[in-house]
């Protein structure tokens, strides 16, 4: 009988911020908020609050307007999104790429 206080088969699952389904933390891509725009962490190394959302279309081409909604929640800022939307775009083709 397997010790049920141990940690060995846990898999930590995260929520994603577009869809809000629950999915295990391999099946996310991380990013974070930057005032630049959204910079996906593959790796998970930056040392900053992480966000995180599936790999599905659906999920990669709505993030766009959860970015500008994340902006004016917290932060009030109504932005010049011509600049930041072709980032944004760049960022999403490079991760549907495999970049």
């Amino acid at each position: 009988m397997p010790n049920k206080h141990s940690k060995a088969q846990h898999m930590p699952q995260r929520t994603c911020a577009i869809c809000k389904s629950k999915k295990d933390l391999d099946e996310l891509y991380a990013f974070i908020i930057m005032p630049e725009g959204i910079i996906i962490d593959p790796k998970r190394r930056l040392q900053r609050r992480r966000h995180y959302i599936c790999k599905n279309i659906n999920c990669l081409s709505n993030l766009e307007d959860w970015e500008k909604r994340y902006f004016k929640k917290h932060f009030g800022i109504k932005k010049d999104w011509s600049e930041l939307d072709l980032q944004s775009k760049n960022s999403v083709q490079g991760v549907n790429n495999g970049q």
